[in-house]
C-alpha cells in the first residue's frame, strides 16, 4: 500500500450496533448517590457496516436497520462508489461473521473480483482489525445520551462517523422510512392478528389439558 498508494487501498471493515438506549461509559457523580440515565420505553436498534483506511484516507459508513447479508452487499455498494471514483483496487480486510460468508455476500464479492481482492482474519481475533477500537469511540462520542427522536438518533450517529476523521469519507443513510415511523420490522399491510378463517398447514399437538378431562371422563 505504501509503495503505489495511488494504485491500491485497504480497508479494515466491521459492524456494530448502535442502540436508542445510552450508552454505558464513565461518568461524574456524588459520592454515595446512584446516578442515574433515561431510557426508551422500547429499546430500538441500527448497525453501521463500515471500515477505515490503513493509511488514514477516510472511510466507507453505511447505516442499516438489519445486520445481513443484504446489508452488507448495500456496504459493497458504497465501497464500489469509491473505487469508481477513486480509481484505486482495494484489498478490504473481513472476519468470518455470517453477513460476510453468505451465498450471497460470497456472490456479491465474486463479482467485485477485479478490482476487490479479500484478505480473511483468522477467527476470533478483533485485535487485529482497528477498525474495533473505532467503535468504542463513536458510542462514547456519540450515544452517552438519549436522543429526541429517531431521526435524531439515526443523523447523531451520521455525524459522529464524519468526526472519526480521514480525507475522504462515505456515510450513506439506509435506514427505511418505516425504522423512523417507530416499527421493529417492515409493515406487511395486513391487519395485526391471525388472518380469518386461516388454517395450519399441520395439525396441532392435542391439548393436555382436554386429553387429561377425556381420561377422566372414561
Amino acid at each position: 500500500m505504501a509503495a503505489e498508494p495511488t494504485r491500491y487501498e485497504m480497508h479494515y471493515q466491521d459492524e456494530t450496533h448502535m442502540e436508542t438506549n445510552p450508552y454505558l461509559c464513565r461518568v461524574w457523580h456524588r459520592r454515595g448517590e446512584q446516578p442515574t440515565l433515561p431510557a426508551v420505553g422500547t429499546n430500538r436498534r441500527v448497525t453501521v457496516f463500515g471500515s477505515v483506511e490503513v493509511l488514514g484516507r477516510g472511510r466507507v459508513e453505511v447505516l442499516c436497520a438489519g445486520q445481513d447479508a443484504a446489508c452488507f452487499v448495500l456496504y459493497l455498494e458504497a465501497l464500489e462508489r469509491r473505487h469508481v471514483a477513486t480509481g484505486r483496487e482495494i484489498y478490504l480486510v473481513l472476519d468470518n461473521g455470517p453477513a460476510h460468508t453468505s451465498n450471497m455476500s460470497m456472490a456479491a464479492l465474486d463479482e467485485r473480483a477485479a478490482w476487490l481482492h479479500v484478505i480473511w482474519l483468522a477467527r476470533y481475533s478483533p485485535e487485529l482489525n482497528p477498525k474495533e477500537r473505532e467503535w468504542k469511540v463513536l458510542k462514547r462520542d456519540v450515544r452517552s445520551h438519549l436522543a429526541s427522536t429517531l431521526r435524531a438518533f439515526v443523523d447523531e450517529i451520521g455525524a459522529g462517523l464524519r468526526h472519526l476523521g480521514g480525507t475522504r469519507s462515505e456515510v450513506v443513510d439506509h435506514v427505511p422510512d418505516w425504522f423512523i415511523a417507530g416499527h421493529r420490522k417492515k409493515p406487511t399491510g395486513r391487519s395485526p392478528g391471525r388472518p380469518k378463517g386461516a388454517k395450519d398447514s399441520s395439525k396441532r399437538a392435542p391439548s393436555r389439558v382436554k386429553e387429561a378431562q377425556r381420561q377422566v371422563a372414561a
